[in-house]
């Protein structure tokens, strides 16, 4: 099997082919959005603030937005900053990658009218160039795919999840990657997968993250063991913390867990791994994209429609009431094996076949329709 992606130069595969016009900082988001909004095949990448960030959350905009901007999906990046040394520290960290990188400071160009239209230039010139670029037949080792999941519900654990996670078995065995995040969502169940660790050393620093994470809510006055499951899961019938880990784990298959990362960061080898991560879906996301998922394969139980920017999102419900009422935002349904009594892995295997599609160019709804979005995660104060 394989699939039809753009071969890029540091030997990694994008399954699009976008040119993405990137923020450096919140007050760039305007300059960012028009030059999109006048370039065919440019995606823009904004952010909240930056500006005034220090320590360790600037260091994570920095090495988030660095990872999105190297991301296979796009063939070039244009970074959009308000002054020369924070546009340098971002696009710095794309350049590595072998992709052309253009920059536009505002300050230097003196108002947003004069940076926007020296932005559609450099934009216009790098989305012709990507446009002569062609699909060909590669390994489905070169992807990298992360499995989500939100508004949970009993079918999650029962259907969508099991069916991601047959996706994911097989992604494994033919030399690809899957990255799980969403630290809090393992609590309960933290142990067992920790029994899939492929030694001491990776089990321990999967242990670390989630136990940290608890620990580091209790700090602040947060119990997060009595406020999960949110409310729409508790709706959709999950009952304790306990039975929303063991669904949600689900998704990341049955293969061993080789590698434990922080927020953003790629993995170096082939396998299962587990990216440290808060809960809520775009923040999630955000950090997979930066760590290089091509895809994101999102199950959902009562319905969540969100996708991100960088990448295309999947949308997979095993709820058959969901798929009538989102079916504007779903893209595959599983929920024939709470209905019609289909096997996970039959469903599993459409699915596979369903993502070897995207991953050859097929859309997904949160493309189509626009439902797409980032936000990267903070831990302290602005100055």
């Amino acid at each position: 099997m394989s699939f039809l992606g753009y071969q890029r130069s540091d030997g990694s595969a994008g399954i699009r082919n976008w040119v993405g016009v990137m923020s450096v900082m919140d007050n760039c988001n305007p300059v960012t959005r028009a030059i999109c909004d006048a370039v065919a095949g440019t995606i823009p990448i904004t952010t909240l603030f930056v500006r005034g960030q220090y320590g360790k959350d600037l260091k994570i905009s920095y090495d988030t937005l660095g990872g999105m901007g190297r991301n296979a999906n796009l063939h070039a990046v244009i970074v959009v900053g308000l002054e020369r040394t924070s546009t340098e520290e971002v696009a710095g960290r794309i350049r590595n990658s072998g992709k052309p990188v253009e920059t536009i400071i505002i300050q230097d160009l003196g108002s947003t009218v004069t940076a926007t239209a020296e932005g559609m230039r450099k934009a216009a010139k790098l989305a012709i160039a990507a446009s002569h670029e062609r699909r060909i037949a590669l390994p489905e080792s070169l992807l990298t795919i992360g499995v989500e999941c939100g508004g949970s519900d009993t079918t999650s654990g029962l259907a969508g999840n099991p069916c991601v996670g047959r996706v994911a078995d097989r992604i494994i065995d033919l030399g690809g990657r899957i990255i799980i995040s969403e630290t809090a969502e393992f609590l309960g169940a933290e142990d067992l997968f920790a029994a899939r660790a492929i030694d001491a050393g990776v089990k321990k620093a999967f242990l670390d993250r989630v136990r940290g994470h608890e620990a580091e809510a209790m700090k602040q006055g947060v119990d997060i063991r009595g406020a999960n499951p949110v409310p729409d899961n508790i709706r959709g019938g999950l009952t304790t913390i306990e039975e929303k880990a063991l669904g949600a784990m689900i998704k990341a298959g049955t293969r061993p867990l080789v590698g434990v990362l922080d927020y953003s960061e790629a993995p170096s080898r082939a396998g299962l791994h587990f990216m440290a991560t808060p809960a809520p879906a775009v923040e999630s996301m955000t950090g997979l994209a930066a760590g290089g998922c091509q895809m994101i394969m999102f199950a959902t139980g009562v319905g969540n429609t969100i996708g991100n920017m960088v990448s295309p999102t999947i949308k997979v419900t095993g709820n058959t009431n969901t798929a009538r009422t989102f079916t504007d935002n779903v893209d595959f349904d599983v929920s024939d094996v709470l209905e019609k009594g289909k096997t996970i892995t039959e469903l599993g295997d459409r699915l596979y076949e369903f993502v070897i599609g995207v991953a050859s160019g097929s859309l997904t709804t949160s493309e189509v329709l626009g439902q797409r979005e980032t936000a990267i995660s903070r831990f302290g104060p602005t100055i």
